[in-house]
């Protein structure tokens, strides 16, 4: 799918993704699909800010039955026909409701007839309060205030929380000394840390390596809950959840206490293993996470918790059966890869991350999609139109430099035609022989 349909198709998921992830009964199906459709959205591509429970209901049956691609766009089949509320009724009719969420449907079709100009309003009342309900307009979905209660999943891997931590500075590998960024994952039900790990850096490459190692050792979520840094709304963020069928969801803004539990272990961590650092000795960035893993495996995991009565390894371990896992083929690390467009240049090679790359000649002026792992740009993998993928190989100007220049060979001399355009005209242009002029007239008097 291209980007426009792949963008749109990403949205589609991540709405959807509470109904399709988990097996559930139809009474309780049909509450999500309500709950969700009673939200604004920024619709890609569109001007509508909401959706309904059938559409909602229809992308997770089309999920179920093709997966991820069925929920790119279709053609309309009803294209060039008239909407039943158009668009600009749509619009009017949004805002003289949220102007007064107390206007009721009776005074807004006699205000809709009064603009109009006509007699008559140009929907049907059955019609305009189907489209309060799914705009989520009526009086009692403008005026509900947002709830907000403390939760907590039912099972392990339900629902993952992660976040970043400033942490201490280590010993730089050039020399002197830098910052190391924490980034952590906590299952909310145990508490338990799939994975955590201290970087060099707080960019997506560190957050997605340690998501990846993390689904490696305790298997899929089902949510993952972040907040709204750019790292968590990036578009490889949210391919790599869509193929390994994870939700991402974010906090709402200035509602930080939704990730406490995670902000909890932090405070944690701060007590009971940074406070314990030598301060006098700077570590390597491998010796603070050697040290990290000692301290969460033998002391945090292994330690009773005040809100559960048990450790968090044995809360985890309780409902270890339900726990979603990849197939055992499948490559983990290619699922994380990243994937860029890149145009290849006359030269046959292509710009990644202040690299150059050489790819095959037969890419020459297209534009291709490149694989990597962030991580390791040792093997980079070139995707054109369904080809079999090609690898491609960092450019190395000294040995292009020593190797044979390679001429081009001569074309082969063709055989002479013996036609000559001034030669033709010429012939064209002298008159005929007398013989053949007698010969003509004979036959024309004939």
């Amino acid at each position: 799918m291209d980007t426009r349909a792949e963008k749109i198709a990403l949205f589609r998921y991540a709405l959807i993704a509470p109904l399709v992830l988990e097996t559930l009964p139809r009474g309780e199906l049909t509450r999500r699909a309500e709950e969700i459709a009673a939200r604004k959205y920024e619709i890609p591509f569109s001007e509508r800010t909401s959706l309904s429970v059938d559409t909602l209901l229809d992308w997770a049956l089309r999920y179920r039955r093709a997966g991820f691609p069925a929920l790119a766009p279709q053609a309309r089949r009803d294209r060039g026909q008239s909407r039943v509320v158009p668009l600009q009724l749509a619009e009017l009719i949004e805002r003289l409701k949220r102007e007064n969420p107390h206007r009721t449907g009776m005074t807004l079709l006699r205000e809709l007839a009064l603009v109009s100009g006509t007699d008559s309003p140009a929907i049907s009342p059955a019609t305009l309060y189907r489209f309060l309900k799914q705009r989520g307009l009526t009086t009692r979905q403008l005026l509900a205030a947002p709830a907000h209660k403390k939760f907590e999943a039912e099972r392990g891997n339900q629902i993952w929380q992660s976040d970043m931590l400033f942490g201490p500075y280590v010993q730089r590998p050039g020399g002197g000394r830098m910052q190391a960024f924490l980034y952590a994952v906590l299952d909310d039900a145990s508490r338990l840390i799939p994975h955590a790990q201290f970087y060099a850096h707080q960019g997506l490459d560190a957050f997605l390596d340690c998501l990846r190692q993390a689904v490696a050792a305790r298997g899929l979520p089902t949510r993952l809950y972040v907040d709204n840094a750019k790292v968590y709304r990036s578009s490889q963020l949210a391919r790599i959840a869509a193929a390994i069928g994870i939700l991402i969801t974010h906090t709402p803004p200035y509602q930080p206490e939704g990730r406490g539990k995670v902000e909890r272990w932090f405070r944690s961590l701060r007590e009971q293993f940074l406070a314990n650092l030598d301060p006098q000795r700077t570590l390597s960035l491998p010796e603070l996470n050697q040290r990290l893993w000692v301290w969460i495996e033998q002391v945090y995991h292994r330690s009773d918790h005040g809100g559960l009565g048990t450790t968090p390894l044995l809360r985890w371990q309780r409902d270890i059966e339900q726990v979603r896992q990849l197939p055992p083929a499948t490559d983990l690390r290619r699922l994380f890869f990243y994937r860029l467009p890149r145009l290849v240049r006359r030269d046959s090679t292509f710009l990644l991350r202040g690299q150059f790359y050489e790819a095959p000649p037969q890419f020459v002026g297209q534009t291709i999609e490149v694989r990597f792992d962030p991580l390791d740009l040792s093997q980079v993998e070139i995707y054109f139109q369904g080809e079999t993928p090609a690898l491609a190989r960092p450019v190395d100007a000294v040995v292009n430099g020593q190797l044979p220049s390679r001429k081009p060979l001569p074309a082969p001399t063709p055989p002479p035609t013996g036609i000559n355009f001034i030669e033709l005209l010429e012939q064209k242009a002298q008159p005929a022989e007398p013989d053949q002029e007698h010969d003509t007239d004979k036959e024309t008097k004939n």
